[in-house]
């Protein structure tokens, strides 16, 4: 086979198949643009509801992650994590 895989399969694929990738990359490139446009970028830390500590805990996040202490950095993830179910999730009071 001409376009097989390392599995043997074909990989040609269909011109359907072929179109829907074109518009999934043209889509892919808007949304980055946008997203950049914005200033939303990879970089940028905020807070889905708003919250300061949420936004502190998760650029401190990102800054573990960067780093090379393992540890540290899923020390952050927890912290953020923790922060925004005890914060945003639970009931403020007892239920029962």
């Amino acid at each position: 086979m001409q376009n097989a895989d390392q599995h043997g399969y074909d990989r040609t694929g269909t011109q359907r198949e072929a179109e829907l990738r074109a518009r999934v990359r043209e889509t892919n490139e808007r949304s980055r643009k946008g997203r950049d446009g914005a200033g939303a970028g990879a970089t940028t830390s905020h807070s889905p509801v708003g919250c300061a500590e949420c936004t502190e805990l998760e650029a401190a996040r990102r800054s573990a992650a960067a780093g090379d202490d393992h540890a540290k950095a899923e020390d952050a993830t927890i912290a953020v994590r923790s922060h925004f179910r005890n914060a945003h999730l639970l009931p403020k009071e007892n239920p029962w």
